[in-house]
């Protein structure tokens, strides 16, 4: 969330900003500069500057190539590159994840209720941009955004780490270690006593396309202390008393404005003004560092316990510890910490587990870290039928896997029954409901042998290797896989809570022409198909919703059972996913489009592959999908494929139990655990309208 009021204040302020440029003709014989990048921050200004069709889910591959541009557009000028993201959350910015997250589900709430007006805006391409989706306060990165851009940098051979707390220092400290420049797009980066080279914000950073210079703006702390007359001490201070993650901005504001007109000091309560009466403030009682955060507290305490700001008292109670957590955050050698406090390292996991981590094959993500150390699980917030179950309900089986994983891998003396929060989305709350983990087998889950992993990997998809995989490019196994959970997990969700077949044979079809390319096929034998912008259905966005987190959680699954290859092989993760295909194709077979229709410019070898991974996937699932239309598919005995042309007959048997909404969950007023194993029947369904 930042510091509040700061990045107005330094935008009115021009005279702290540097220009600086690079030349994209670097030769080689002059020194580099290394760019420290905020990879959380990165993540958000990528995908909010291409956020073109962001409601149908998202546009993965488009991200990717938009990485892969300016990595080689920043190599080209010499620049060298670290990205830094975070890990596991601090217990002390669980309040200011809450917040986001159900601001998150506010705009899901508002994307959803507008739904209409956005169809409508996407009919008309000149003027779809101005649509209401892509104002800058309904907008979600989509589920996958952040692992797709972490892959495609570590494919790119970029250094990456994934911290174990916040990016943030790291990503300072890591700066002033290689004298490089901190990019990112955070007002907290403007109170750090020393930054390196300096802090470069996105917006003013110019990666272009053409032409000859990389140039941005530049800020450096030393400014800044000239400007508000400042020791670079006081400056994580300074921030702190702005009002941050740490300490609300309600809390202090009162009290240090009461003070400044107490003591004649002229009040500037403008935007711009503030700062520097928080200065002048600082100033007044920063006389002697190693008092300054007492003398703090022991003026603004009295002016608050007078005041009737019973709420912010409340508040204020924890006023010392939050200063000065804030503070440590900043600068954990600062002179104005306590000295109790010197050398204290908080560890983040187990040393047992840190070692395993760090024999890991390739690093875990931060929901696994979150999962290992504070025993949560932030389930992403997107678009979905908000009258509907939550969408990441149909994947908790492939979680309760990664959890009970995570729990094998503690020291015995340790191992218990794991049961993680999870915050999710129900009906328009953020709410957390306890889940226990999965069971693993018995095998040591730390020992070199990976047979006992992939079954249980294979189990929790309901599949097989020799039956389901083995014919098949590697590359092919996440859409199997994915794609039979999916229908399984939707059949057992309810009663007639089956997924329909035209369904399937859509989403099957929209992933592997998203895939076409890396399954080494060309535009001429996988023509990209004419798909215009499809309109958004409450059934297709759920859909789209519910296979995203299957893909996810299968994701993260992998990473907990060191499962090599799968969704990080190259380019996998970043196709497994089209937004405008999914929702194109879903809606053309629910029109009642032939599968010809669907795979028409298409190579023979191409049409059989699909047949053979739809044989694949349905192979023991039939009667976990509802028929509504009678595809016309013939194979010989030589696995020869026929696929008709004709328009699919519907079937005359219809089923209006199945089609009706089903009926509405009762609340609970306790979080019940609602995961006793891993292969609980899931309370949800797939049935709904088509408004």
């Amino acid at each position: 969330m930042g510091i509040h009021g700061l990045s107005f204040f330094i935008k009115s302020h021009p005279s702290l900003v540097d220009k600086v440029e690079w030349n994209l003709n670097w030769t080689g014989d002059s020194n580099t500069d290394h760019f420290i990048f905020d990879g959380n921050a990165f993540v958000y200004h990528i995908a909010y500057e291409n956020r073109t069709d962001w409601t149908h889910g998202g546009q993965y591959a488009t991200i990717a190539k938009v990485v892969e541009d300016l990595v080689e557009t920043l190599r080209k000028a010499g620049i060298q590159m670290t990205f830094l993201f975070d890990g596991s959350l601090p217990q002390d910015k669980m309040e200011t994840r809450i917040k986001r997250h159900k601001s998150y589900i506010e705009r899901s709430i508002s994307t959803y209720w507008n739904l209409k007006q956005i169809n409508a805006s996407n009919k008309n391409e000149e003027q779809r941009q101005n649509g209401i989706q892509y104002y800058g306060d309904l907008f979600l990165i989509p589920p996958m955004t952040l692992e797709v851009i972490i892959q495609t940098l570590r494919e790119l051979d970029v250094e990456v780490k994934i911290c174990q707390g916040e990016a943030d220092s790291e990503v300072v400290e890591l700066a002033a270690e290689k004298n490089g420049y901190v990019v990112s797009q955070d007002s907290d980066m403007h109170v750090y006593p020393n930054i390196g080279k300096g802090y470069i914000p996105f917006e003013l950073l110019n990666i272009p396309t053409q032409g000859e210079n990389i140039s941005a703006g530049v800020f450096h702390p030393k400014k800044l202390t000239s400007l508000l007359n400042l020791k670079p001490s006081l400056l994580p201070l300074f921030g702190t008393l702005l009002g941050n993650d740490y300490l609300d901005s309600d809390i202090v504001r009162y009290p240090i404005g009461q003070w400044c007109s107490e003591n004649g000091i002229a009040m500037m309560n403008k935007q711009n003004g503030w700062p520097k009466v928080v200065a002048e403030f600082i100033k007044r009682n920063c006389l002697n560092e190693q008092d300054a955060i007492k003398n703090i507290v022991d003026q603004l305490k009295p002016i608050i316990s007078k005041s009737s700001m019973k709420s912010r008292e409340e508040k204020a109670s924890g006023f010392e510890d939050r200063i000065i957590d804030s503070i440590s955050r900043y600068d954990a050698d600062s002179p104005l910490l306590p000295k109790l406090l010197d050398n204290q390292i908080k560890e983040l996991v187990t040393p047992n587990l840190l070692k395993n981590l760090n024999h890991h094959s390739s690093g875990l993500s931060r929901q696994v870290m979150d999962v290992i150390e504070n025993k949560t699980f932030w389930t992403s917030i997107f678009i979905e039928d908000i009258e509907r179950e939550f969408s990441w309900d149909v994947s908790r089986s492939l979680r309760q896997g990664m959890y009970g994983s995570v729990m094998e891998r503690m020291p015995s003396e340790e191992k218990n029954t794991i049961i993680v929060q999870e915050y999710i989305r129900e009906k328009h709350h953020l709410e957390v409901l306890s889940v226990t983990g999965g069971v693993i087998s018995n095998a040591d889950i730390n020992s070199d042998t990976g047979n006992k992993h992939l079954e249980d990997f294979y189990r929790f998809h309901i599949s097989n290797e020799i039956k389901h995989l083995s014919s098949f490019d590697p590359k092919l196994h996440p859409l199997i896989l994915c794609q039979r959970y999916m229908i399984h997990h939707c059949s057992k969700s309810i009663e007639n809570g089956r997924l329909y077949n035209h369904e399937v044979i859509a989403m099957i079809i929209a992933t592997l022409r998203s895939l076409a390319s890396v399954l080494g096929y060309t535009e001429e034998e996988v023509p990209i198909p004419t798909t215009g912008t499809p309109a958004l259905k409450k059934r297709s966005i759920h859909l789209s919703a519910q296979y995203q987190s299957i893909i996810y959680s299968s994701f993260l699954l992998s990473q907990a059972l060191d499962i090599p290859g799968y969704l990080r092989l190259p380019h996998v993760l970043t196709n497994m996913y089209n937004g405008i295909y999914f929702h194109y194709y879903i809606e053309t077979a629910r029109s009642g489009a032939s599968i010809g229709k669907m795979l028409s410019g298409v190579s023979p070898k191409f049409s059989s592959l699909f047949c053979a991974i739809y044989k694949s996937i349905m192979l023991d699932l039939n009667n976990d999908v509802e028929d509504i239309y009678d595809y016309d598919i013939i194979s010989n005995a030589l696995e020869e494929w026929t696929i008709s042309d004709n328009k699919p007959k519907r079937l005359n048997a219809t089923s209006k139990a199945s089609s009706s909404r089903p009926e509405k969950k009762k609340k609970s007023n306790s979080n019940n655990n609602r995961s006793t194993n891993a292969f609980n029947v899931l309370s949800f369904g797939c049935n709904f309208d088509d408004e």
